[in-house]
């Protein structure tokens, strides 16, 4: 995999975009130094609850009465609250020049540099450095700004004249903006801390970003009573908030040349080391701490403001997500990240939609390497693919050699009456098959790769029975305890390999059970997903990013079928009810929360277990939780569409890269999710013809199917158009458009943007195709409408005859399709006329790339007959 791959892919998912721009003033001063006087020593763990029992600060006035904090997981009274984000360690760059322990805005002054950006604060929702009116939509942000430029050069300078490196940057930032600022924050507050003693590390050498999980509590807790959600307090809070922001935008250099050339990406003006980059990042967080202690007096009942005095969450999260904003040295981190994941054998498509600081925060993690990722390419992972010739099933140890248990198939037989098999356990091991009537179960999801399956006979080592059951109960008694009579629980399970017969005899009643497999999820009481590398993975003291990261990237997420197991659980009977097995027990999966219960009440919340939107963003948490909603849908997101989303758009999404070891399954899965009659699918006799029912079934098609070239297309008409898969289908070309195409018998139906017939073309060199590279002109009028030229098909197009008649179709400016105009070959039989009311018959033969109004060569012109916007084509 290149780096390059995964950069395309994420510039097109990032919803943080580069910087725009920002206004300039200037600051300065004589250079003075003061020694740092050492605050007192308080002794704090690192990881705290955000709102500490009074006990903690007994001589700290505070709001003793105030309810309230962030909605901090707490998943169980037993375990610590889970930090807010990943910890790492950065070098400490300013030993010799720290924080002097004196006045915060001045600090640059008695260092001896001089700051040239300056924050306005013209109006609530102008981001940091620059005025935009206070617009929100992204137009009005971006109308004065190009999102790839950033703070003009320079942002700094030197007193004295001398040039700053990227080192000298950092390291005076970094006593600035990270020890400085939590110097004034926790003095604005009133919070005592040893601020060297909890972020310092290695012997002075490094700086730990530990402790900034719970010190937006911290703070919180230790304010007097007057100041908590008191206006000029928090305007004193945001000051800061906005001038970090604001100092961490990248520094592009500008550059001279003509009028409107300021629109074109600008280059970073200094080159970080992935160290010296880390302290941008280090100094992010502490911007995103303060945002969360912001959000706390937002959230507190005694808030003294309001929108109508300009404050609400969206004044706090638009300091940071404003569309265009790039952080000091991130692009080197991304680069560092990307080759880091590499190196430690993650997969390449775990990488591609990962944006930036997730991408740097994934290098962090651990991962063992349990499997081989060396041969999967952009689209597809192959370490999950089984062989059921040579697939064994594994035992716990590889070195076990206990006997199988095995379920008879005349137990299952529950399921010549529609009825659904479950297996009780005993304590010893012995399998009895009783009906759901009779007892809750709990239905396990797996990867067959992980050695639980078998393909021969309904059996399992005791070893792995005797894990199984352990994850069972476990979850019972740790979520259904209350529900529960008995100490010891008589709990039923469901799992393919021992409750789908697969003896050649009982095929009917495999077939019966593949077609509960809808109404076995549903109806379960809880879904277990067990997946080897979560298992091994202990989940209680992990930030929820970590989490929602690992299940993304798990082998789980990957395969096919497990997207209708936990799609047809999710959400049923109006609850959330899938849960992930880690190494400390159960983890239960809420797609917004992710088990974050409220402790704070904010009037007209609809939901109050929810995790606000403003929160996650501050967390890096808002990417996790829409990816995994596209990856995990609903029944209710797959069936009942959004405004402006298609089904096609939710299903390329959701199986997006996932595989199955059959092909001609894709088609069945996915229609079994959209809730369609899969007769027609499951009867027809070959893989292309399946696809072909299915994607009659659809019926709305995005008509950029038009123009995606690299994808393997269907053979048989009038279907060639039509990808063999939707799991590597572009979801960039997959979303709604109000002249989306209609599916039927006879082919895709489409209004595309503008079309031509092809009339002439007159080439120096044609020898029997269409040149490389062509203008293309009105051959009435002699209008210039553009020029094509190769894309990555590079297919040879024969030229046009009076019995080969020919088209160019041209996708709209707002679908972002690379290639963009498709050759079409009109059909013998159909009319190319400019009757609105013909349709034109036509087979995609060949593409180019369109650039409406460029000259192009003036030795290859293609002259061509405008067809009316509302021309229809049937492509076939």
């Amino acid at each position: 995999m290149g780096n390059s791959i995964c950069k395309r892919f994420r510039a097109h998912r990032r919803t943080r975009a580069p910087p725009e721009g920002h206004e300039q003033g200037q600051v300065s001063a004589s250079s003075t130094r003061t020694a740092s006087p050492k605050p007192p020593a308080t002794s704090m763990p690192n990881s705290r609850p955000l709102l500490p029992e009074s006990s903690e600060f007994p001589d700290v006035p505070r709001a003793k009465t105030i309810p309230m904090a962030l909605t901090m997981p707490k998943p169980h009274p037993l375990h610590p609250p889970r930090p807010e984000f990943i910890p790492f360690t950065v070098t400490n760059l300013c030993p010799y020049f720290p924080w002097d322990g004196l006045d915060y805005m001045t600090f640059p002054e008695r260092q001896g540099w001089l700051v040239h950006c300056k924050d306005k604060q013209c109006h609530t929702l102008c981001p940091p450095g620059f005025c935009n009116g206070g617009l929100e939509d992204d137009a009005a942000r971006l109308y004065r700004y190009d999102v790839a430029d950033g703070p003009a050069s320079p942002m700094l300078s030197r007193v004295d004249g001398s040039p700053i490196t990227s080192t000298s940057k950092a390291a005076f930032l970094q006593a600035w903006l990270f020890f400085g600022t939590l110097h004034e924050m926790s003095r604005l507050c009133g919070l005592s801390m040893d601020i060297d003693g909890e972020f310092l590390a290695d012997g002075g050498r490094a700086i730990s970003t530990a402790a900034l999980n719970g010190l937006a509590g911290r703070w919180f807790a230790s304010l007097h009573h007057e100041n908590v959600g008191n206006k000029v307090f928090m305007q004193e809070i945001f000051t800061i908030y906005r001038h970090l922001a604001l100092l961490l935008n990248k520094e592009v250099v500008e550059e001279s040349g003509p009028e409107g050339s300021n629109r074109r990406k600008k280059p970073a003006a200094f080159t970080y080391t992935p160290e010296e980059a880390r302290v941008f990042l280090s100094i992010e967080l502490v911007l995103r701490t303060i945002g969360l202690h912001l959000l706390l007096h937002c959230y507190s009942p005694t808030l003294s403001c309001d929108e109508s005095d300009g404050w609400s969450r969206r004044k706090i999260t638009q300091v940071m997500e404003w569309r265009g904003r790039r952080i000091e040295g991130f692009d080197t981190l991304e680069d560092y990240a990307d080759t880091q994941l590499e190196d430690h054998g993650w997969c390449p498509i775990e990488l591609l939609p990962l944006p930036n600081p997730e991408l740097f925060f994934a290098s962090l993690l651990d991962r063992p390497r349990i499997r081989d990722h060396s041969n999967c390419g952009s689209k597809v992972c192959g370490a999950y693919q089984t062989d059921e010739a040579t697939y064994r099933t594994a035992h716990v140890d590889a070195t076990c050699e206990c006997d199988f248990v095995s379920v008879s198939t005349s137990d299952l037989e529950v399921l010549r009456q529609d009825k659904i098999p479950v297996i009780l356990i005993s304590e010893d091991l012995n399998l009895e098959v009783v009906e759901t009537a009779s007892f809750p179960y709990i239905a396990l999801s797996h990867v067959w790769a992980d050695g639980l399956g078998n393909p021969v006979e309904n059996a399992l080592p005791k070893c792995q029975l005797r894990r199984l059951r352990s994850y069972v109960v476990g979850l019972y008694n740790t979520y259904y305890r209350d529900q529960l009579s008995t100490p010891e629980p008589a709990v039923a399970f469901w799992m393919d390999t021992l409750c789908v017969p697969v003896a050649e005899e009982a095929k009917a009643f495999r077939k019966q059970a593949i077609q509960l497999l809808g109404k076995t999820y549903h109806e379960a009481t809880a879904v277990l997903v067990l997946d080897r590398e979560l298992e091994i993975f202990n989940a209680a003291s992990a930030p929820f990013f970590e989490i929602g990261l690992r299940i993304l990237c798990s082998g789980w997420v990957k395969r096919l079928w497990t997207l209708q197991e936990a799609t047809l659980a999710s959400e049923a009977h109006g609850e959330e009810k899938i849960y992930f097995q880690m190494g400390d027990g159960p983890l239960l999966y809420q797609k917004y929360d992710r088990d974050r219960p409220a402790v704070h009440t904010v009037p007209n919340d609809t939901d109050p277990r929810e995790v606000r939107a403003e929160e996650r963003i501050l967390l890096c948490d808002d990417w996790l939780m829409i990816h995994l909603g596209e990856r995990l849908p609903s029944v209710r997101a797959m069936r009942i569409m959004r405004k402006d989303w298609s089904p096609f758009y939710v299903v390329c999404t959701a199986i997006q890269h996932r595989t199955t070891s059959k092909a001609e399954d894709v088609p069945l899965c996915v229609g079994s999710l959209l809730g369609f009659d899969i007769s027609t699918i499951a009867h027809a006799p070959d893989g292309e013809h399946r696809l072909k029912a299915f994607y009659i079934l659809m019926r709305v098609i995005p008509y950029s199917v038009l123009w995606v070239e690299d994808v393997e297309k269907l053979g048989i008409a009038p279907f060639r158009w039509a990808p063999v898969s939707i799991t590597v289908f572009p979801f960039s070309a997959a979303s709604l458009e109000p002249n989306d195409g209609r599916c039927d018998e006879e082919g895709l139906h489409v209004r595309p943007y503008s079309s031509f017939v092809v009339k002439d073309v007159v080439a120096s060199d044609l020898q029997g195709a269409m040149p490389d590279r062509f203008r293309l002109v009105d051959s009435e009028k002699g209008l210039h409408y553009g020029a094509l030229w190769l894309s990555r098909d590079r297919r040879a197009v024969p030229l046009p005859t009076l019995d080969r008649k020919m088209a160019i179709i041209i996708a709209s400016p707002e679908r972002e399709v690379m290639p963009n105009a498709a050759f079409v070959l009109i059909s013998a039989d159909s009319s190319s006329t400019h009757s609105d009311d013909a349709e034109i018959t036509g087979t995609v033969i060949g593409y180019r790339f369109f650039a409406p109004e460029r000259k192009g060569p003036e030795d290859a012109v293609v002259y061509c007959t405008p067809m009316s916007e509302s021309q229809r084509w049937c492509i076939t």
